[in-house]
């Protein structure tokens, strides 16, 4: 399972994104990770995350949902590796 604060100690950014921009009753957030070459992670919001700790990110492009910090931070390894971020 993937908690809140090892989103933010992986190094993902907080997104805040308040309820006039969101339509949505109230303001929500998730995080993000630049990957690099346009590419990044985005984790799930904060709407349902929260309330579980239990988050999750994905990389649109890939299709590709990732639960576990132990996954995360292996890909950031390999990006890292590959000079890619």
């Amino acid at each position: 399972m993937l908690r809140e604060n090892e989103l933010i100690h992986l190094g993902f950014e907080r997104v805040d994104v308040p309820v006039e921009e969101s339509g949505n009753k109230e303001d929500y957030f998730y995080y993000t990770y630049r990957l690099g070459n346009g590419m990044a992670l985005i984790s799930t919001d904060s709407t349902e995350s929260i309330k579980k700790d239990k988050w999750s990110v994905m990389e649109h492009e890939w299709g590709v949902i990732i639960e576990e910090y132990e996954d995360v931070e292996l890909l950031l390894e390999m990006f890292k590796r590959w000079k890619k971020i």
